[in-house]
């Protein structure tokens, strides 16, 4: 298939990019210079990463180690290349963009999206906060090497480029890919071959994705990684990751931390969830009509969305009153929360029987939930591989129906608001792999 090429100006970039990708099921590698990389015994690669090792060198070096290897891929079937920056913009921006275009047609221009939303950077009005502080406040203006000192990313590149920078503003942006498109064809006319787009969320990067892709101009992606695994998502139309690269995510702990985690983690990628009207499972003139109402809503939604789930609670407003439940129906708390589990349990087995293989790795998390899941399924419980985090294990399912399917399992109150991310970033790069 053609090929992403990313050069970036370390190997943390280099790997930081090629990782974005492979979760989307994209065969990448990443080579520490282009030396190391040998074309026959790498053909079945999708995704190229190579290190030029230039952050820190002078311009004029930095611009001919990328040139170099733009040259060195000029015969190969290439989608797009990708200039991987750093997400604090140090090091020879301008003249490493400069480089990739040097070795492309004229009518090449660079899409700049500096903002990398899941770490703090955000790009509005043309300026890059990291954290919420202008960059010029942050640690990077006292970097021994390469310090930076302004936060206006057009005037960062504009000192190191010969090529004319236009910008994209935030308000136009959020109008979507249409008005995207309209933008980046005005700057075309202007003149402009580097254009520095704003974003602040993980949507926005999408929608100037799609703006690119239904521009049919020819670009080179200028970024941190979001919107280069982006681009390659628009770009290859969602051929990979579709088989056994999805993550189903079973979210049965209703403390206020979870939710936390789960808001976090739809931020950060583009999820299906269905939240379960727990209640209608506890009675059995309800428990079927609700159990195949989420089964169906999970598995028509699998083809758009890699990641998918169920979750019991969205806000303490849906948590029930176990005690009163319990009376009323003349069981104990304890059997409540069995009869809730086990129904969560199947659930997950018939998306997973409907789901044609697609589904590669479950996140569950809820120790009631993971055990339901796995008698559901016949596991007999899970070879545990690795800590993702303190309390939060990966491992394989033993045994059943859906042996070896990976799995992360994770405690209601283990981790902060990003936890849940890092487990389902986790099994996404095994599932790659």
């Amino acid at each position: 298939m053609s090929k992403i090429v990313i050069i970036a100006d370390d190997l943390t970039g280099a790997n930081a990019t090629s990782v974005l990708l492979a979760k989307q099921g994209f065969k990448s590698a990443t080579f520490t210079n282009l030396n190391k990389y040998n074309p026959e015994n790498n053909r079945d690669l999708d995704v190229i990463s190579i290190s030029t090792d230039s952050r820190a060198v002078g311009e004029v070096e930095a611009f001919n180690r990328v040139k170099r290897v733009v040259e060195f891929f000029q015969n190969e079937d290439i989608k797009f290349f990708c200039k991987r920056v750093d997400s604090t913009l140090r090091g020879n921006i301008g003249a490493e963009i400069d480089g990739v275009l040097s070795e492309l047609p004229n009518y090449t221009i660079a899409v700049v999206v500096a903002a990398f939303p899941s770490s703090g950077r955000v790009c509005i009005g043309d300026y890059l906060m990291v954290n919420q502080l202008p960059l010029e406040r942050t640690d990077v203006a006292k970097d021994p090497k390469t310090p930076v000192y302004h936060s206006k990313v057009t005037d960062i590149i504009k000192n190191q480029t010969q090529e004319r920078v236009g910008h994209i503003e935030l308000a136009r942006v959020l109008k979507g890919y249409r008005v995207i498109k309209d933008e980046l064809m005005e700057q075309v006319q202007a003149g402009n071959r580097i254009v520095v787009i704003d974003a602040v969320t993980d949507e926005d990067i999408g929608e100037i994705a799609k703006a690119v892709k239904e521009s049919r101009l020819k670009v080179i992606a200028v970024d941190p990684g979001p919107f280069t695994a982006a681009l390659g998502r628009e770009l290859f139309d969602g051929d990979k990751g579709n088989t056994n690269r999805k993550v189903m995510c079973v979210i049965g702990s209703v403390t206020n931390l979870t939710r936390r985690q789960a808001e976090e983690l739809r931020r950060a990628y583009d999820t299906n969830f269905i939240e379960v009207d727990t209640e209608k499972l506890l009675y059995d003139s309800s428990r079927q009509e609700e159990m195949d109402r989420v089964v169906e809503l999970l598995t028509t939604a699998m083809d758009s969305h890699n990641i998918i789930g169920l979750t019991t609670t969205n806000g303490e407003k849906d948590i029930l009153n176990l005690k009163q439940i319990a009376h009323e129906l003349n069981i104990t708390e304890d059997e409540i929360s069995q009869i809730i589990a086990m129904s969560i349990g199947k659930i997950t087995r018939r998306v997973l029987d409907l789901s044609g293989s697609n589904i590669g790795g479950l996140f569950t998390t809820g120790g009631d939930i993971t055990v339901s899941v796995c008698n559901e399924i016949g596991a007999v419980g899970i070879e545990v591989l690795d800590e993702v985090l303190p309390l939060a294990v990966y491992g394989k399912i033993k045994d059943g129906r859906y042996k070896d399917i990976s799995i992360v399992t994770k405690g209601g109150l283990i981790g902060d608001q990003k936890a849940m991310i890092k487990c389902v970033d986790y099994l996404l790069t095994k599932l790659s792999n």
